[in-house]
């Protein structure tokens, strides 16, 4: 999912999709002549293509160009690049639909379920597992196989994401004689967080003059898991969020607006941030060019929410179409394209954690002028305490229930806005999932059989996640 999580999630292609006709992994690189992309004779072309506006665009052509060098030339694969024909993932879904879509493919994560039950897309484990062209999972993030797995297969990759974090005012920590911390192992407890919020909070009478803290709804996702609950029951045949400290920790969160500590989330945070107005705001990377130069940041982990400091982060995920000409060349390039050359132009742009651990760790992405704790997005992507730092949030129809009733539309509105209570928010969203669950008899091994339905898996019997 990007940024911007209110918005009603696009619906994804349901049902009537025709299968096209795709190789699997040992398919032989198909040489093409030379034609208009420049690709040489006798080397395999690899389109790729993405969404983004120019600065974005020129990350990839310079990841390609990176990728190429590094070892695409070796293996006399071309990648061109072809920018996404609009400005949203409605686009290219159009060219998923129509056959169009290029043989390499960023698409939103939240896309992914549906395109692979729909056998749009390719499973990919065969090929991540191959002894010769594979990868070696090791030199990866913990969420590299498990964010954007469709019930345990894989069908994306996801080289790097954005991670969510609170980005905070120096000046303003300073001024409260705050020290931020710098690592999720380290996060506040809630405790410490509420003491802060408060004492960064200015108020004039019933006025807030500058809010010690603004987040987005979605944060209810890891406030909810770092209590100690999660979002589905008994093999998903019921609705979570049913512990009391869930109760607690959320209507904790939500105090803050009512009681004027948080603007309500129909408030600009960019203009308060950037006017010093605004202490500390949930955020992904892409803010961080949005923020004025006078303005001293930094980044630190959401807090405790009483057990474990958590986020949700945002993945940035490639597949490869069913109907790509040449599936093993676009699995070489996918590869490429998350290989350390690839990863340091990311790293360096930063437009997300690259998952390839050595680069998350390197200067490329840690050396900059801000944030200076870094750290904080690296470690968003690994785990603290042997738990994951990233929600491991359900995906499939049961998760599109699960964001429409406790992130998106009135539910979410009226909670966040400080019309509903708490317990209302948390019941009604509750009865929505569990209407949902009822609806399509679903439990956790439905999955695996839309995807059998839907001619998805080419090898059923393996899965990366499971080694």
């Amino acid at each position: 999912m990007t940024s911007g999580s209110l918005l009603t999630r696009r619906r994804l292609l349901q049902g009537g999709l025709g299968l096209a006709a795709a190789g699997v992994a040992g398919t032989s690189l198909t040489a093409c002549g030379s034609g208009s992309s420049g690709t040489p004779s006798g080397w395999t072309e690899v389109t790729f293509s993405s969404v983004g506006d120019p600065t974005t665009q020129k990350m990839f052509k310079d990841m390609i160009a990176a990728a190429q060098k590094e070892s695409l030339d070796e293996h006399k694969i071309k990648v061109v690049w072809k920018p996404a024909p609009g400005d949203d993932w409605a686009s290219v879904m159009l060219q998923f639909a129509s056959g169009t879509a290029a043989d390499l493919q960023r698409i939103d994560d939240d896309r992914v379920y549906d395109l692979a039950t729909n056998g749009k897309i390719l499973q990919l484990d065969k090929m991540m597992q191959d002894a010769s062209t594979g990868f070696d999972l090791t030199k990866y993030s913990p969420t590299f196989t498990t964010k954007v797995a469709v019930e345990g297969y894989q069908f994306s990759i996801t080289p790097g994401m954005s991670a969510n974090a609170l980005y905070y005012n120096k000046k303003l920590f300073a001024d409260a004689g705050l020290t931020a911390p710098t690592s999720w192992a380290d996060a506040w407890s809630w405790d410490e967080f509420d003491a802060a919020v408060k004492k960064l909070t200015k108020k004039n009478g019933s006025r807030t003059e500058t809010y010690g803290l603004q987040y987005a709804v979605n944060t209810i996702q890891p406030t909810a898991y770092g209590a100690g609950d999660t979002a589905l029951y008994n093999n998903q045949t019921e609705c979570g969020y049913g512990k009391p400290e869930t109760l607690d920790a959320i209507d904790k969160q939500i105090s803050y607006i009512r009681e004027g500590y948080a603007p309500t989330i129909d408030v600009e945070y960019l203009p308060l941030f950037n006017a010093g107005k605004l202490a500390m705001t949930w955020q992904a990377m892409d803010i961080s060019a949005q923020i004025s130069k006078n303005v001293d940041w930094d980044v630190m982990p959401w807090p405790k929410t009483p057990l474990f400091a958590m986020t949700k982060n945002y993945a940035r995920t490639w597949v490869i179409p069913k109907t790509a000409k040449d599936p093993q060349a676009a699995f070489l390039a996918m590869k490429a394209l998350c290989g350390k050359a690839a990863s340091d132009v990311m790293a360096k742009a930063q437009f997300a954690v690259p998952a390839l651990t050595e680069v998350a760790k390197s200067a490329a992405f840690t050396d900059h002028p801000r944030p200076k704790a870094a750290t904080v997005w690296a470690e968003a992507l690994g785990n603290v305490a042997g738990k994951p730092v990233d929600v491991p949030f359900p995906r499939g129809p049961i998760g599109t229930a699960l964001a429409d009733s406790f992130v998106e539309g009135t539910n979410a509105n009226n909670l966040v806005s400080g019309k509903l209570a708490t317990a209302d928010y948390l019941k009604r969203g509750r009865d929505a999932v569990n209407a949902e669950i009822k609806k399509r008899g679903w439990n956790g091994d439905k999955g695996k059989e839309l995807l059998a339905k839907g001619g998805a898996l080419t090898d059923p019997d393996l899965k990366v996640a499971a080694k």
